[in-house]
């Protein structure tokens, strides 16, 4: 795609090149006095951002990433609402343009009649009096005097017939060129129409693109914050970097929602909004159960599906001089108390409300791998694995697909039976 000066848009050429998180964080021209083409530009560039973003896996992506694609999402909802609001001013001034031609067209249409009742009375009274009898007339006259007065009334009398007629046809010239004015500003008006329902299309299609994303970024927060939970025991230290690193994204999250909200009330003309709370109601409760044989393996309690395969994993690590620890399944009961204290008592507020809905933001009890005993936080050294150039981590990536774990990769000490 080029713009109107030949250049290629860059969101998307330099796209592979950067990498989404860079690309997403590419400033934008912030110059009031912008041209019309730059601010199409820059219009184009939030755009493609949006696109970019809508194509991240909130699961695997950084935080830096997800950070990155809410804050492209919300500036492309922001550009096309202004979009929006530029579009309807230009149809509702359209609207009163062509309601003014027409209103202009009626008037004189009024006006016409008017003066055709002129034209007629003068056109009668030209038969009942010919011109002729009123010269004629004026030779009966007693005096000069009277003779002169009769005829400047005669004159006045014809020049009026002659004005009225004038004025007539003026009127029909005038009612011509406002009917052409009137029907120029009706088309204006519907083609105005026409970009006004393309640019709320392109809200709304934004305003829904930023609804899945941060739907996703939801789970993501749901799951990273149970992470941080699970990892308070073994390394409290990244525990609470990953609870403040999450707190910041549902803050960002939120604030989108509470953007996205109070735009369509606006629109809506309600008032009104969609909270987060709930009564006692709210669907069914989590039913949370205790897995099936958890067995603790070298002091890490997983469920016993995977407890053989761990066993076989950790032996393996030993011999090649990786000496691995951790912590596997987490008991429910403390995140049931948090959700309390955090997000309320009712069974909504404890099992369903969005963890980002919560102050601080808290996850969602009986979602997490830990609960169900199917994942484990390795560490090593007492402390967890938090780079991917670690030897223990390389070790794991190249081995542990053997015994069935697989890595979630925007966490390098969270392994799980699939993953997530």
């Amino acid at each position: 795609m080029t713009t109107r000066r030949g250049l290629r848009a860059p969101a998307l050429v330099v796209a592979g090149a950067l990498g989404l998180s860079t690309l997403l964080a590419l400033p934008l021209a912030s110059n009031p006095s912008v041209s019309a083409d730059t601010a199409a530009e820059q219009r184009e560039v939030k755009r493609q951002r949006a696109a970019l973003a809508g194509q991240i896996d909130a699961l695997e992506a950084s935080d830096a990433e997800v950070s990155a694609a809410l804050a492209a999402l919300d500036a492309n909802v922001r550009s096309t609402r202004a979009q929006m609001a530029d579009a309807q001013a230009a149809a509702d001034a359209a609207d009163a343009r062509a309601q003014q031609a027409e209103d202009a067209a009626r008037a004189t249409e009024a006006e016409i009649e008017r003066l055709r009742s002129e034209v007629v009375s003068a056109a009668v009274d030209a038969y009942v009096r010919p011109e002729g009898d009123d010269v004629l007339d004026v030779f009966t006259e007693s005096s000069a005097n009277d003779a002169n007065t009769r005829q400047a009334l005669l004159d006045v009398a014809n020049g009026n017939r002659l004005d009225a007629v004038e004025s007539f046809r003026s009127a029909q010239r005038q009612l011509e060129d406002q009917r052409d004015a009137a029907e120029a500003a009706r088309e204006e008006a519907e083609s105005r129409r026409e970009g006004l329902a393309t640019k709320v299309s392109g809200y709304e299609s934004a305003q829904a693109e930023q609804q899945r994303v941060a739907d996703q970024v939801s789970s993501r927060l749901d799951s990273k914050l149970a992470e941080s939970q699970s990892l308070a025991a073994l390394d409290a230290q990244l525990a609470k970097k990953i609870a403040d690193e999450q707190a910041a994204i549902a803050a960002q999250l939120a604030a989108a929602r509470a953007a996205a909200a109070a735009a369509s009330a606006s629109r809506s003309g309600s008032g009104g909004s969609s909270g987060g709370g709930g009564g006692d109601g709210g669907g069914p409760v989590t039913v949370i159960t205790r897995p099936d044989g958890l067995t603790t393996v070298r002091g890490i309690t997983v469920a016993g599906a995977i407890a053989g395969n761990l066993a076989s994993l950790l032996e393996a690590a030993s011999a090649a001089g990786i000496n691995l620890g951790g912590s596997g399944w987490r008991d429910s009961a403390g995140q049931v108390e948090l959700r309390k204290q955090h997000c309320g008592t009712s069974n909504y507020a404890i099992y369903q409300m969005p963890p980002d809905a919560c102050r601080p933001p808290t996850a969602i009890p009986g979602r997490s791998k830990h609960e169900k005993g199917l994942a484990v936080d390795f560490s090593v050294n007492g402390s967890a694995i938090q780079s991917r150039s670690d030897p223990a981590f390389q070790w794991l990536a190249a081995n542990a697909g053997r015994y069935g774990f697989a890595n979630l990769p925007s966490e390098p000490w969270h392994w799980s039976n699939d993953g997530s």
